[in-house]
């Protein structure tokens, strides 16, 4: 296909769908009025009961509704700014065979970039791919904005980065962090191919 060429984007749309998505867009604003800017999230309990109830993993449940609370997005257009300092956390945690630490942050001028190394304690198990669905959590004094910002690693070794705004203080002895289980409400599997025939190079 060449590049002037466009192709139509198959789209089925119909009133069944026009009238759930009506619906949705009811419920969103009428949940933005009652919220009115606060943060409201549901306890670890009924999301656990929501997770059977509706078929859906707990991380999508968590994405969805972090998605509505969160009371402004926060843009920066021009990046983090100038780097100012690195602050040092090192912050463990240990469950499941796993270790978690919080590391460090860059501390740039309009935002800190928060860096976890996640390591399995057994490193004789074979684990396969390990695919964190996290989303780092960070209450203090001031509310801050969290985005994902990388994740990389193999074998029992993962490093995940976060963008929180505004910046981290120097001083985070008031500040509570923890991980979250998140993921895209709608999020899909990427379909896998195998490759497993015999290539033969003549």
């Amino acid at each position: 296909m060449a590049w002037s060429e466009l192709k139509s984007v198959p789209n089925e749309y119909n009133d069944v769908i026009k009238a759930i998505d009506e619906n949705i867009l009811k419920l969103l604003m009428e949940r933005k009025g009652i919220s009115n800017g606060r943060r409201f999230f549901p306890p670890n309990e009924i999301v656990s009961a929501w997770a059977v109830e509706f078929d859906l993993d707990i991380p999508q449940i968590n994405g969805l509704i972090h998605s509505l609370t969160e009371s402004s997005t926060i843009t920066l257009p021009n990046g983090p700014g100038k780097l100012i300092n690195v602050l040092p956390i090192m912050k463990k945690s240990a469950i499941d065979g796993f270790e978690y630490e919080i590391t460090h942050s860059m501390q740039h001028e309009n935002g800190s970039i928060v860096f976890i190394e996640i390591n399995q304690l057994n490193e004789d198990e074979n684990t396969g791919h390990v695919r964190p669905k996290l989303l780092l959590d960070v209450n203090g004094e001031q509310e801050y904005s969290v985005h994902g910002k990388g994740a990389h690693g193999g074998g029992g070794h993962t490093q995940l980065s976060f963008m929180v705004i505004p910046r981290l203080p120097d001083g985070i002895e008031e500040l509570k962090f923890r991980l979250i289980p998140y993921a895209h409400p709608m999020e899909a599997r990427p379909k896998e191919i195998i490759l497993d025939k015999e290539v033969s190079f003549e």
